[in-house]
């Protein structure tokens, strides 16, 4: 479609189309998060809404009344080297957090130097709902409340320390459980320190290196005037999280704040026959092995490729590696590795019996679904958080990377292969699945439930919209402790004229019963 189709199709759709008019900004360069929300704004323009989706990412066979607003002609995501993995959460959250924003700062410049982008802000085309991309910036949002639309919060992982005061929670790090930690749901004392102190970190590098660097940026097109960009997230109708309470769930969550856990996953199409025959004959079942697309195998240091190898071929199972790395000299005869792999369909399959994870969210919800025990080896950002979740539920075992040796990766492997942990695994697949409805047809009902009413201020919390000392209640609480003061005071005050006027009688009494003694003994003398 040209710049010159596209732009009139803002004006003409309206008379063409009957359902409502749908805008997607997703202006983020992670083709997982694209995974995640394609399937929405597809099936909401297969049910008749006009949908506009701004994004680096075309979608294939799309339908007539899905337009693309093109971002960018190439995706370039620079992956990461396991050189970067940083042990320690004291730097590596301030540090990953910083670099989140950085790449958040570099998707608004994109975002607002489109040409048609910047038509819409000078046009402000009608929009019945706006969904928006919400995790690592608020550029899209600040252009999504410039158009006067009802929007919608699209989170394509899990809640992040920086959002939990815009959703109006109060963070306590006792029972909630931070995405960017592998603390879990029963820290300990100093986790739960570590926890909240992190918890305000990155907040803080946030607000420095994601709100107020878009806001300054944002002036030039938004005006003068432009509002925090905190204050446009807090006044969003809806928030999408990509999780589902029967594994993130155990903490008190406002009525908007909706899970579409696994949203993505589509039916299972058919493996490969090389792939699907190295399955089947294998006698004791396979274990999959993915550390997913963002790290280079390539990168993987040899004394922990060495670690692994060991590792499998002690195992009478067979391995499937998806490794994208140089070709491994005498790799064991029950290891077969591909560049690619069809990862959900192969967890389908019945002979799988264990996955090695980083725990990335796509790959969590894959292995949740399918029931499949993970072994989680987190490297970076919600990872962490995620193994966690999954280790709550008893269906992972977590070994971190700088202790990958052979005898820890065995007895996870081991625990794993447990007929109590694949049977937990499977309970827990249950529960994922029990839904009312489906995660799409989730999203779909309250998008257009958005669209229906012009927002959902009903389901908005309102200590989202409230000052700190209000949500914690200081001023309700001073307000008791002078009350009780002055009523200690008085108390004491009362009690303290008591006692003296006690203490008056008795000596008056004691007097007088002197006097009367002395008088005795001068009439007796």
């Amino acid at each position: 479609m040209t710049k010159y189709t596209a732009l009139a199709f803002y004006f003409l759709a309206p008379l063409l189309a009957s359902g409502y008019r749908i805008l997607g900004i997703f202006p983020s360069l992670d083709r997982n998060n694209h995974l995640t929300y394609r399937g929405l704004l597809k099936e909401l323009a297969i049910r008749n809404h006009d949908v506009t989706v701004i994004s680096h990412f075309q979608l294939p066979d799309a339908p007539s009344s899905y337009h693309h607003v093109p971002l960018s002609d190439t995706q370039v995501l620079k992956g990461l080297s396991f050189e970067s993995v940083i042990p320690s959460e004291i730097s590596r959250v301030p540090f990953e957090t910083l670099v989140s924003t950085k790449s958040g700062n570099d998707d608004c410049k994109v975002l607002m130097n489109n040409h048609q982008v910047l038509h819409m802000i000078r046009s402000r085309p009608r929009f019945d709902v706006i969904i928006v991309e919400s995790y690592n910036s608020d550029c899209g949002i600040a252009f999504a409340a410039n158009l006067s639309a009802p929007y919608i919060l699209f989170n394509p992982q899990p809640i992040h320390p920086w959002q939990y005061n815009r959703l109006g929670i109060n963070f306590n790090s006792a029972f909630i459980s931070q995405s960017l930690l592998p603390y879990g749901k029963n820290p300990w004392f100093f986790d739960r320190l570590r926890s909240y102190i992190l918890y305000h970190i990155a907040n803080w590098v946030y607000y420095i290196g994601s709100q107020v660097t878009d806001h300054v940026y944002l002036y030039k097109y938004l005006g003068d005037d432009l509002p925090s960009l905190e204050s446009f997230a807090s006044n969003a109708s809806l928030v999408f999280v990509n999780t589902h309470q029967s594994v993130y769930g155990g903490f008190p969550r406002p009525d908007n704040v909706i899970d579409i856990g696994g949203i993505h996953i589509r039916p299972p199409k058919i493996i490969p026959t090389e792939i699907e025959r190295f399955i089947n004959e294998a006698e004791y079942g396979v274990i999959y092995m993915n550390l997913g697309s963002t790290v280079k195998d390539s990168t993987l240091p040899k004394e922990k490729l060495n670690e692994l190898l060991s590792t499998f071929s002690k195992l009478p199972l067979r391995i499937l590696w998806k490794w994208d790395g140089e070709v491994i000299e005498n790799l064991p005869r029950n290891i077969m590795t591909m560049r690619w792999l069809p990862q959900y369909e192969i967890l389908k399959h019945d002979n799988v019996k264990v996955f090695i994870s980083h725990a990335g969210i796509l790959s969590t919800i894959e292995a949740i679904d399918s029931g499949i025990p993970v072994v989680a080896i987190p490297l970076f950002g919600d990872q962490y958080g995620n193994a966690a979740a999954m280790s709550d539920a008893g269906i992972a075992t977590i070994v971190a990377y700088n202790d990958l040796k052979k005898s820890l990766l065995l007895d996870a492997i081991n625990e794993a292969l447990d007929s109590k942990c694949q049977q937990r695994a499977k309970l827990v697949s249950k529960v994922w699945h029990d839904r009312s409805m489906s995660p799409l047809e989730t999203a779909i009902y309250w998008t257009e439930y958005v669209a229906r009413y012009n927002g959902a201020p009903n389901l908005q919390a309102t200590s989202a919209q409230l000052p700190l000392y209000q949500q914690l209640q200081l001023d309700v609480l001073a307000f008791v402790a002078i009350v009780l003061y002055i009523l200690a005071y008085v108390v004491y005050k009362i009690l303290s004229v008591c006692c003296f006027c006690c203490c008056q009688n008795d000596a008056a009494s004691q007097k007088a019963g002197e006097e009367r003694r002395k008088e005795r003994r001068v009439k007796f003398d």
